[in-house]
C-alpha cells in the first residue's frame, strides 16, 4: 500500500504539492497580515487593484454572471461525474461477477482507473477557489478601514444621538421623495447610475478612485432570496452581484455595497456605508432614496432594541407615506422566505465573517449605524 502511494506522488509531484501547498500558503499570508496589517494595507492599496483591473474588467465583457453559469457547470461537471462513476462501477461488479470480459468492462476499468486524475483535479481547483478568496478578500480584512480614510472617528452613541441621526435622515427622504419618477430605474439606467454614484465618490476618496466592473443581475435571483441574500461579491470572477428579484429601492444601494468590495473594502458595514455615501451623493433621486432608506432601516433597527415600543412606534409615524410602504413590502417580501435555507445561509455567513476576524458576525452589517454617526457628527468623535 505504501509502495502504491508513493508511485502516487511520483506521478503527480506539483498537483499534489500545489493542492496541498496552496491552503497552507494561504493561512500564512493570512496570519502574516493579521501579525502586520501594514501588510495588508499594502496589499489592498497596490497589488489587490490588479483584480478588478484585470479580470474583473475582461469578464464585464459578458452581460451575465459569469459565476452563476460556472456555479451550474460545475453542478452538471459533478453529477455527470457521479453519474458515470456509478455506473461504471456496476457494469465493473456485473462483470466480475459473470467473469466475462467486454466492451462495457473496458470502458468501465478505464473510468475507474480515471478517478485518481479526477481526484487531483478537485484537489487542485478546490485550492485555487482557496487561493481566489484568501487574494480578493481575506487578506483585505486587515486593511487600514473607510473611517481611517476619511478621517472619522466611530465610537459609542448614546439613544438620543441614534434619534436625531434618524430624523436626519427621515428628512432627506422628505425632501427626496417628491423626486421620485413613478417608474423604477430599468436596467441600464441602474447599472449606470450605480457605477458612476461610485465613480464620484472616488474623486472625493482617492481609495475608491479607478475602474469598476459592470454589475451583473443573477438569472436565477430566487435562489438568492432562499438564502436571505440581496447581493454577492464573487472573489473568484471579481463580479458584483445582485438580486434582481427584491424591491426597487434595495437595488441600487445592493449594487454601490458590492462596488465597495470591489476596491478591497471586504467589512460589510464599511461596504454599506460606503454605499450609502455613494448613493447620498447621486444626482438621481432615485439612488439617494435607496441610500437613505436603507441607511434609515439600520439605524431603525438600533433604535428597536434601545426604545420602549411606544417611543419606537412614535418613530415610525415620522416616517413618510412612501418610506414606510416599501419598508413594510419589504418586509412582507423576505416574511416568504423564512425556512431552513435561509437560517443556514445566515449561520454559514456569520462563521464566515467570525472566521475573518469580524467578531460580530453577521451583527457588523448594523455597524455603519456607527460610521454614520462618526459622519455626520453626532457621537463627539468626528474630525
Amino acid at each position: 500500500m505504501s509502495r502504491k502511494l508513493l508511485t502516487f506522488f511520483k506521478i503527480y509531484p506539483y498537483a499534489l504539492l500545489y493542492g496541498f501547498g496552496t491552503p497552507l500558503l494561504c493561512a500564512g499570508l493570512i496570519l502574516l497580515v493579521r501579525t502586520w496589517p501594514q501588510l495588508g494595507q499594502l496589499y489592498a492599496a497596490h497589488i489587490f487593484p490588479f483584480f478588478p483591473n484585470s479580470l474583473g474588467r475582461i469578464l464585464s465583457l459578458f452581460p451575465f454572471s459569469v459565476l452563476e453559469m460556472d456555479l451550474y457547470l460545475l453542478v452538471s461537471i459533478l453529477t455527470a461525474g457521479v453519474v458515470l462513476l456509478l455506473t461504471a462501477f456496476a457494469a465493473y461488479m456485473l462483470q466480475a461477477i459473470n467473469k466475462k470480459a467486454g466492451l462495457y468492462a473496458f470502458v468501465s476499468l478505464a473510468i475507474l482507473r480515471a478517478v485518481p486524475k479526477a481526484l487531483i483535479l478537485l484537489l487542485c481547483l478546490a485550492s485555487t477557489a482557496i487561493l481566489m478568496l484568501t487574494l480578493a478578500c481575506g487578506l483585505n480584512y486587515s486593511r487600514e478601514g473607510i473611517a481611517s480614510d476619511i478621517g472619522i472617528f466611530p465610537a459609542p452613541a448614546a439613544h438620543q444621538d441614534l434619534v436625531q441621526l434618524s430624523s436626519l435622515l427621515i428628512a432627506d427622504l422628505q425632501e427626496t421623495i417628491p423626486l421620485l419618477s413613478d417608474t423604477s430605474l430599468d436596467t441600464d439606467s441602474l447599472h449606470r447610475e450605480s457605477t458612476l454614484a461610485m465613480e464620484n465618490l472616488g474623486f472625493r476618496y482617492p481609495t475608491l478612485s479607478g475602474y469598476y466592473p459592470k454589475p451583473k443581475p443573477v438569472l436565477m435571483s430566487s435562489w438568492m432570496s432562499q438564502l436571505n441574500l440581496t447581493g454577492l461579491f464573487s472573489p473568484y470572477t471579481i463580479e458584483a452581484n445582485y438580486n434582481n428579484d427584491v424591491l426597487a429601492y434595495i437595488k441600487p444601494y445592493t449594487i454601490c455595497h458590492e462596488l465597495a468590495h470591489l476596491k478591497g473594502y471586504i467589512r460589510e458595514d464599511e461596504a454599506g456605508f460606503i454605499a450609502y455615501l455613494a448613493c447620498s451623493r447621486s444626482s438621481s433621486p432615485e439612488l439617494r432614496y435607496s441610500g437613505t432608506l436603507n441607511a434609515l432601516s439600520y439605524v431603525l433597527a438600533a433604535l428597536y432594541e434601545d426604545s420602549s415600543q411606544e417611543e419606537y412606534q412614535q418613530l415610525l409615524l415620522q416616517l413618510p407615506e412612501r418610506a414606510l410602504a416599501d419598508l413594510t413590502e419589504n418586509n412582507q417580501y423576505w416574511d416568504q422566505y423564512q425556512g431552513s435555507a435561509s437560517r443556514l445561509s445566515a449561520a454559514a455567513n456569520d462563521t464566515y465573517l467570525k472566521a475573518n476576524a469580524q467578531a460580530n458576525g453577521i451583527q457588523s452589517y448594523g455597524q455603519m449605524v456607527d460610521l454614520l454617526l462618526a459622519y455626520y457628527g453626532l457621537n463627539n468623535q468626528s474630525v
